[in-house]
This record gives structure tokens, sequence and C-alpha cells, in this order.
């Protein structure tokens, strides 16, 4: 029988484990209730229930279409100055009204539930692209609990005989603070749902690197550096020991590498470069693009950072991708304002791109090489 992996506490249900609440009609409207307990549509009581399920772990509400479609749960982490809370509220806005929208023809994306719907405009969309200024930092988990921004994204696709019918994926983001990746014993309180994340988004600041701050300056950035090789070790770390993994036996969790602020890194690689190219994803996942890049990017990083980075992401895990980007395609001004031109997000759906891929939401193609 299918499960389901709460969004709000991680942990994994059957679907006749769930529970329902009473309803307005019932004298113990809003009491949970486990679904199995239903008798002709009735709740315990013989009134009708809210149709909406509920996680008996935790109490909260879970959307109907989150249950229905089997969410897919992609954690986002990276090291303070990343860009996490940014690569994620562009992300959105791309896969809506954006460059991604257009290049996938009758593709639509929806923020599910009122609380995602009214965190995005107040913590993403009006900053961003009403106010023009960076986003704030993320609250540390061991202050504020990460809160999913979830949402639906539609597929438009012919069947064999012509019908058309609407694909749904429903995704769901986390976002987490900087520091909570840099302490350990912060990071142990994310592991819950970063081992119920089927696929995991880690962002590469390239100014955490010694080499490239010298190189292209420090642009804003905090004084000292947040080792990106330890955050991956310690990711791996978790992972292993939460899921049980044997040491010899690598991570099958899908990992997507960006290495975000391409903006300025742009002359660091040569004028030949794919990352040059706009990308190459138009109705379909180009796997031949995604490879030229992640060897592009990981020859990169062999050479402006550390080659054992790359060594210790593939013996930790089976599958993964590196890829290059930028949110916002310039420096922002200062704390409180973006670039004059705004927002103009390059190659920043990539690996989102790769997940829904693997997922079997869009189609892969191998292209030409």
């Amino acid at each position: 029988m299918a499960t389901t992996k709460c969004p709000y506490c991680w942990t994994s249900h059957r679907r006749n484990q769930l529970h329902m609440r009473c309803g307005e009609s019932c004298e113990h409207r809003g009491t949970p209730f486990p679904e199995r307990e239903l008798k002709n549509e009735r709740c315990p009581h013989g009134r009708l229930p809210q149709s909406r399920r509920v996680c008996p772990s935790c109490g909260r509400d879970l959307l109907r279409e989150y249950v229905d479609g089997g969410g897919r749960n992609i954690a986002v982490i990276g090291s303070a100055d990343s860009g996490k809370s940014t690569w994620v509220g562009v992300l959105v806005h791309e896969f809506q009204r954006g460059q991604v929208s257009e290049r996938f023809a009758g593709m639509s994306l929806d923020l599910l539930g009122e609380e995602s719907r009214t965190r995005y405009h107040r913590d993403f969309d009006t900053p961003l692209f009403e106010e023009r200024r960076p986003l704030r930092q993320t609250a540390s988990a061991r202050v504020k609990a990460p809160e999913p921004l979830m949402f639906s994204l539609r597929f438009r696709r012919t069947g064999m005989f012509g019908a058309t019918h609407v694909a749904p994926v429903v995704t769901v983001f986390y976002d987490t603070a900087g520091e909570d990746v840099a302490r350990a014993d912060a990071m142990d309180q994310l592991i819950s749902y970063l081992d119920a994340a089927e696929g995991i988004i880690l962002l590469l600041d390239p100014l955490q690197m010694a080499k490239v701050r010298e190189h292209v300056g420090s642009n804003g950035a905090r004084s000292g550096y947040t080792e990106q090789l330890h955050v991956l070790n310690r990711l791996s770390e978790l992972l292993r020991e939460r899921g049980g993994t044997k040491a010899g036996r690598r991570l099958r969790t899908p990992l997507a590498i960006a290495l975000t602020k391409f903006d300025l890194l742009s002359d660091m690689f040569p004028e030949e470069s794919p990352l040059h190219q706009p990308s190459g994803h138009v109705g379909v996942y180009d796997e031949a693009d995604g490879l030229d890049v992640h060897e592009e990017v990981r020859a990169w990083l062999n050479q402006w950072y550390d080659p054992a980075f790359d060594r210790s992401i593939a013996n930790a895990f089976e599958t993964y991708r590196y890829f290059g980007m930028s949110a916002l395609g310039a420096p922002p001004v200062d704390g409180n304002h973006l670039a004059p031109q705004g927002v103009h997000p390059y190659r920043l759906e990539d690996p989102m791109l790769w997940l829904l891929a693997r997922f079997g939401a869009i189609r892969m193609t191998k292209g030409k090489r």
C-alpha cells in the first residue's frame, strides 16, 4: 500500500493510517479519528467528516492533492550566503510566468494551500519582484522549524489516441538556514527532513572558496569561510546514519550540486564553455547539455576549489550532477537594493528540471553532443 510522508514532521504513514476530522455538523467537530473508522462515509458519530486528511503524528492537515499526488520532498541546503531562499523564490516565479513556462508549453505551477500562497507572496514575491530588494536570511531550525513551500506542477500530455490529460507533480521545498548547515548540532535537527527528501539540491557559494574570492573580490560576503567540503561530509554522514546505509554502499538520494553566482564567475570559464550558452532544455531535459555542464563545473571545482570535493561526492552518492547558475543575474547593489535591471536569472531551473526528469515528470532526451 502507498505511503504518505507528512511534509511537516516527515513521518511516513499508510493511507489507511491517516486521520480525518469530524465535520461542522458533529458535536465533536474538529476531533481527529483514523480514516479506517469511517462507516458509510460518516465519522464515528454518524456525521459527515471534513474531507482533508490529518497526520496522526503531528496533527497537521494534509492537502488532498498532496496525499493523492504522492508529493515529492526536495531539500535545499547550502551555506549562509549561497542564496537558497532567493533560488526558491525566483524558481517559482520562472515556472509560473517566466522563461521556463515559455519553454514548457502547457505547464502550470500552482501554490498549494493558503499557507504556501501567503508565505510566497510575503517572503519571496513582494521583496524580489515588487520591492526589488534581497531576501532576509532564513531563521535557524533551532529557533523556528522549517515550514514547507508546496506547489503543484501540472504538465499537459497527449495520449496514444490523441486524448489530453494533465499529469500533476506535487513538490515540497524546504529552505534551511545557512548557520544550521555549518553547525553539527543544528544539522542533526534537520536530518529527519533530509532523510525524507527524494532529491537534495546543494547550493555552493563560490565566495566561500578562498581562491575564487581572491579572483573576484568579496562582493559583500562576510569575513571567514564555510568549508563546503565539510558541509558535504556532514550531510552524507547524517544520511548514512539515519538510513542505515552501510559504509561500503553509496547513498541513493539524487544530489544536485549547483554552483551559484555564475554572473561573478563568467570570465573564469572559457568562451566555448556550455555555461555561456542558454539552457537547451526546451520541453524536455536535454541530457547532453546537462552532461556537458556537469563536466565543466567538475573541472572548474577541481581547479578553483578542491579535487577532494568531487571524489567525496562520487564515493558518497550513487547519483549526482553538477550545475552552474545565477538566480539574480547580477549581484545586489547593497543589502536593500537589487541591481537596477532587477531579477534576470540564468540557468537556475536546471537542477529542478534534472530532478523532474529523474522523477519521470518530464521526458529526458540525449540530444546532440
